[in-house]
């Protein structure tokens, strides 16, 4: 639109029930035929719509009185599983306790059992070391003999002669002799 044609619509006014002004609709007609639109709606919807209204409105109350009972019944559930707690929470109290003194009992057990072993251990380990003194004794006793009978050997050889030597030999021999001899004429 163009600046003069505005102006002629702002002359003229509002068309209200004009219905040769093609170019302005007839506003009063068109305000009139929206009402009796809604009259004819408000006359055709008016029992579905109360039918609807109603049946919500019941639904809804039965759906109210569902709900309260369901309440009721988890109340009694939430009552019932409170008390099934309750129980479990005593019976595992006594648990808790039946298992502290069943362990203080096995406690016992095993440090009675340890001072068993213990003394055994020290009973066992006294008598090895009477055994290693007693084989150390005697290995000692073996390393002095030993010890002086190679002194008593070396200090020997440097003392003895060669006729001498000769003449032990001979001695041994004949001591072997005499003692084999026996054995074999028997």
């Amino acid at each position: 639109m163009d600046h003069k044609t505005h102006e002629t619509h702002e002359a003229h006014g509002l068309n209200w029930f004009d219905w040769g002004n093609k170019e302005d609709p007839a506003l009063g007609f068109m305000i009139i035929n929206f009402v009796l639109l809604l009259v004819i709606v408000y006359m055709i919807m008016r029992k579905p719509i109360s039918n609807m209204v109603t049946a919500r409105k019941e639904g809804l109350e039965e759906a109210l009185r569902e709900a309260n009972e369901l309440r009721e019944e988890a109340q009694k559930a939430l009552r019932s599983a409170k008390e099934r707690t309750d129980a479990l929470d005593l019976e595992m109290a006594r648990i808790r306790e039946d298992i502290l003194d069943a362990g203080l009992a096995e406690a016992r057990h095993i440090s009675e059992e340890a001072e068993r072993r213990l003394k055994r251990m020290e009973d066992e380990s006294a008598a090895l070391l009477k055994q290693e003194v007693a084989r150390m004794s005697v290995e000692i006793r073996r390393e002095v003999v030993d010890a002086v009978t190679s002194t008593a050997q070396r200090v020997i050889s440097e003392k003895i002669q060669a006729s001498d030597h000769d003449r032990l030999a001979e001695d041994y021999t004949k001591s072997m002799n005499e003692i084999t001899s026996p054995a074999k004429e028997q």
